[in-house]
């Protein structure tokens, strides 16, 4: 290893970790060296080593990290094994850069900051969706004041049939859940950063798996589904009988400071496709993506278009842009070059969204921030 790198390993060799990882690390070879990555399906952790010219492949992940030592781990596995594989990377002394959710319940997101926290390391969770220019400015235009007190957001993120048919996102052994924590999870943790990331006091949620049980059968594709640069490896038995997580799912977040945000997220919904986040304040209202303005000038209403610059910013033409932006900093952030910008208080706030979403629609109320100590019903 050159002097001075960082020695950077892989556990799971999918899509996710093909697609934007390791371009995205191989893009800083300067500051980093891959050694290894692993794969439980031995197939996959060699045409990934193959592919990315990786010195060393391995089937059991206790086994690379005691062989190699890396400095920092990228966990890109399955949901259901981030809290595991992240813990075991963590014990074994390595910073840990974690797919998204980190955790379906808040205590064990906190149990694996406890962790990193004792060991020494960083543990960040990719949060990479905050890095779109527009949320960038958004976040920017927020801390400044020009939206004022922030009481309201509403977050719609709607594929009409973009369900995930590529891996096994429909088995809640392994995804734990669907829609929600797939893409959803992206757009609540952007709004709520915008927002100041007051802190989450309850959930009301629903779910439900509707449309896609019946097995229609449509055209789609693995971009509309997820997968923009195709997949990669890994076993998969898809069928709709077999679907077991979430297609669809709405509700509210209650914060402590009396702020309220309504979400519906989908993979399969009769309603059209939709990116779309609104931000309310007492001076402006924010309306994204297309970064529209709502406020008032002396007497009249007025709508502002603010002439912008981020989409100017290096990776513009990448297709996982935000994770080339967010593996940027959190290895300069371990270099001691700048500052992480997603912050533990950040994604414990969100785990706790998660975990609260789950419960309420599990239970059919409200579920607040104290229940989640307990123990789950």
């Amino acid at each position: 290893m050159a002097k001075g790198k960082l020695k950077v390993a892989f556990i799971s060799g999918g899509m996710i970790s093909n697609a934007a990882h390791i371009p995205a690390y191989r893009n800083l070879a300067d500051k980093v060296e891959i050694v290894a990555v692993c794969d439980i399906y031995e197939p996959t952790a060699r045409a990934t080593a193959q592919r990315w010219e990786i010195p060393s492949w391995y089937t059991d992940a206790a086994e690379m990290l005691e062989r190699e030592k890396p400095d920092l781990v990228s966990v890109c596995t399955s949901n259901a094994a981030h809290k595991a594989m992240s813990l075991l990377a963590l014990e074994s002394g390595a910073n840990v850069l974690c797919e998204k959710p980190l955790a379906f319940r808040y205590t064990d997101a906190k149990e694996l900051f406890d962790t990193a926290a004792r060991q020494g390391r960083m543990l960040v969770t990719c949060q990479s969706s905050r890095f779109t220019p527009e949320y960038l400015d958004a976040r920017e235009l927020a801390e400044h004041g020009c939206l004022g007190n922030v009481y309201f957001a509403e977050v719609s993120r709607i594929r009409r049939r973009g369900v995930p048919t590529w891996g096994n996102f429909h088995r809640k052994d392994i995804n734990g859940g669907g829609a929600f924590c797939d893409i959803g999870v992206h757009v609540l943790d952007a709004v709520v950063w915008i927002m100041g990331n007051p802190k989450m006091k309850s959930v009301s949620g629903a779910m439900s798996s509707v449309l896609t049980r019946k097995g229609e059968n449509l055209v789609t594709s693995l971009s509309e589904a997820g997968a923009p640069l195709g997949r990669f490896g890994g076993r998969c038995s898809y069928t709709p009988d077999q679907f077991e997580t979430e297609e669809f799912a709405a509700g509210s977040i209650r914060f402590e400071n009396d702020a309220m945000l309504n979400f519906k997220v989908a993979w399969a919904v009769n309603l059209p496709v939709s990116n779309a986040i609104s931000v309310v304040g007492e001076r402006a209202g924010l309306l994204l993506p297309e970064f529209r303005l709502l406020s008032t000038y002396d007497r009249y209403q007025a709508d502002i278009l603010p002439r912008r610059f981020n989409d100017e910013r290096k990776y513009a033409d990448k297709t996982f842009n935000g994770h080339w932006r967010l593996i940027e900093n959190y290895v300069n952030a371990l270099l001691g070059l700048e500052e992480p910008m997603i912050r533990p208080e950040e994604t414990l706030n969100v785990s706790a969204i998660i975990d609260a979403f789950y419960r309420s629609a599990q239970l059919g109320r409200e579920v607040r921030f104290d229940e989640l100590t307990q123990s789950p019903a």
